[in-house]
C-alpha cells in the first residue's frame, strides 16, 4: 500500500516540477521587468492579496495553513530568483 501512495507522490511531484519550473520562468520575467522600471521586488501589498486569494482556494480547511506555508516558501524562492543580477 505505501509504494502505491509514493508512486502518486511521485506522478505529483513531476506535475508540480513542471508547474514550478514555468513560474519560476515568469518570476523572471516579472524581476527583469522591475529592474527595468526601478520597482522593488518586494512588494508587500501584493503578497498579502496573494496569500489571502489563494489559501481561500484551499478546499479542505485543514490544509489552509500549509498552503500559506507553501506559498510564502514559493514567492520567497522567486524574489531569490529576481534578485539574482
Amino acid at each position: 500500500m505505501l509504494k502505491k501512495y509514493r508512486k502518486k507522490i511521485d506522478k505529483i511531484d513531476k506535475k508540480l516540477i513542471k508547474l514550478f519550473e514555468k513560474r519560476m520562468d515568469v518570476a523572471r520575467c516579472v524581476g527583469e521587468y522591475k529592474k527595468e522600471n526601478n520597482l522593488e521586488i518586494l512588494d508587500t501589498a501584493r503578497e498579502k492579496e496573494i496569500l489571502e486569494n489563494r489559501v481561500m482556494l484551499t478546499k479542505n480547511s485543514e490544509y489552509k495553513e500549509y498552503t500559506s506555508e507553501f506559498l510564502e516558501s514559493l514567492m520567497n524562492v522567486s524574489k531569490k530568483l529576481q534578485s539574482k543580477k
